[in-house]
């Protein structure tokens, strides 16, 4: 698309453009390119189409540390 400037410089953007869109300017040279920044996609989790079975969380023990320790000095 072409963009002619007025006598102050300022140029009409197209109506893509909303009020309160970011652009990133560009410049190399002669040459001006405007681009929209659009906010980042949320990510979601990927989530199993399988139930969880709950069968081997029984047996484990959360409270028992999962390596042991290299001293037998306690915690701080």
């Amino acid at each position: 698309m072409k963009l002619i400037a007025d006598q102050k410089r300022r140029v009409v953007l197209p109506k893509s453009v909303k009020p309160g869109d970011a652009l990133e300017l560009l410049a190399s040279g002669d040459r001006i390119i405007l681009q929209i920044l659009r906010p980042p996609t949320e990510l979601t989790p990927p989530v199993s189409p399988h139930r969880l079975n709950p069968a081997p969380l029984a047996k484990l023990d959360l409270d028992e540390p999962a390596f042991t320790p290299l001293s037998d000095e306690g915690p701080a």
